[in-house]
């Protein structure tokens, strides 16, 4: 396993917390689309898990608002988790047609929340969509980053895709941007984007992996030229393995040591400024 071979700390970059009442929901949709979890906890065993794996040094957790009028909700939950772990960065989400979405990002900080998590399949808006750009500028003013499930896979629509994102780093250059699943399937052109843009990045959240939909990869020598830009993520809990599968195939990949480490940990710390 490659965290014996090199025992360097993780940062986790993709994980998901919601309150039980909507993780169940979330739970069954998946369950009636066929998708097995091993791991079935709620938040506090979430937060444990990450607590007691010892190689785990940080992770970050967040969920999504899939309607207007919740995130407000979600978020001061979001900003209550430091209080149950010590390794936890939660993230905000916010909704595109929330009321004033500026002073939400600005209410996020405040609860010391570290960014934005965008699901544009699920909350069915395109990156490029007007309606998010004072919510891209806000995060621009507080130096905060978002976090955007902006693929076509594993499910997809017309609201993501790489030419739904394609003009977001061009419109916003200071933008920060974490594209999750390393853009998969249309990791060619997302690792492109982040080549050529200083302020683009890529999780491998459910990568190298079969999904009972399809396996989200990517060009090995294209994961290596942008290798800086890239941090490892694991989608837990919501994935159909066991949780250090997800280490084990970043190690198959023939990444060399250096660029492991820098995927693996000191990629995401150097972005979070740890």
């Amino acid at each position: 396993m490659f965290l014996q071979k090199i025992p360097c700390p993780i940062i986790d970059f993709h994980t998901h917390l919601f309150p039980q009442k909507l993780q169940k929901a979330i739970d069954s949709w998946f369950i009636q689309h066929d998708w097995v979890f091993p791991f079935a906890g709620g938040w506090q065993a979430r937060l444990d898990f990450f607590e007691n794996h010892n190689r785990v040094e940080k992770f970050l957790a967040f969920g999504y608002a899939h309607k207007a009028g919740i995130a407000r909700e979600l978020n001061r939950f979001y900003g209550s988790l430091k209080e149950h772990s010590g390794k936890v960065i939660a993230l905000m989400c916010a909704h595109q047609d929330d009321h004033d979405l500026p002073a939400l990002v600005r209410e996020g900080a405040d609860l010391g929340l570290a960014g934005v998590k965008l699901h544009h399949h699920v909350q069915l808006v395109r990156p490029d969509d007007t309606r998010l750009f004072p919510l891209y500028e806000e995060v621009i003013k507080k130096d905060l980053f978002i976090l955007m499930h902006a693929g076509s896979g594993p499910f997809s629509n017309e609201f993501v895709g790489f030419e739904a994102f394609r003009r977001v780093p061009e419109l916003f250059p200071e933008l920060k941007i974490v594209v999750a699943h390393l853009g998969a399937p249309e990791a060619d052109l997302f690792i492109e984007a982040a080549l050529q843009n200083e302020n683009v990045y890529l999780d491998t959240s459910y990568t190298f992996i079969p999904t009972p939909e399809m396996t989200l990869d990517a060009p090995v020598e294209l994961i290596k030229k942008a290798a800086h830009k890239i941090f490892y993520a694991s989608d837990f809990p919501g994935i159909c393995h066991e949780y250090d599968e997800s280490i084990r195939v970043i190690e198959g990949l023939g990444l060399d040591e250096e660029m492991l480490r820098g995927v693996m940990f000191g990629n995401a710390a150097k972005f979070l400024g740890l």
